[in-house]
């Protein structure tokens, strides 16, 4: 007789996926953002420190080439969109900094909206 066979691909926890390309939401720091930094960024083949550029910006998006999905043409990339995460808990350290600091001179992150 016939086997009817049903497949089901579930979503994976850290990774979506765009053709041959994959793409990972990567928590970090405020002070790895602010001060660039190697943090350990998880691929499909096992874990890798990745560099995190100073003064990176949230929604920043660092590229793994040929860490993405293999195909006989090749590897598509990895595409690690950056995360900047605050502390839950309160600490009193960044908290009197941030008070105490002011922005340079005519910065302004909203400029042009």
């Amino acid at each position: 007789g016939d086997a009817l066979v049903q497949i089901v691909v579930e979503p994976h926890r850290f990774f979506t996926r765009e053709g041959d390309d994959l793409h990972l939401e990567l928590p970090i720091t405020l002070k790895e953002a602010a001060l660039g930094g190697e943090v350990r960024a998880p691929t499909p083949t096992g874990s890798v420190m990745l560099k995190v550029p100073m003064h990176s910006n949230a929604g920043d998006v660092l590229r793994l080439r040929g860490k993405g999905v293999k195909t006989r043409r090749g590897a598509g990339d990895e595409l690690v969109r950056l995360k900047v995460v605050m502390p839950t808990e309160a600490d009193p350290e960044l908290d009197r900094f941030l008070a105490d600091w002011t922005p340079p001179a005519g910065y302004d992150p909203r400029k042009g909206m």
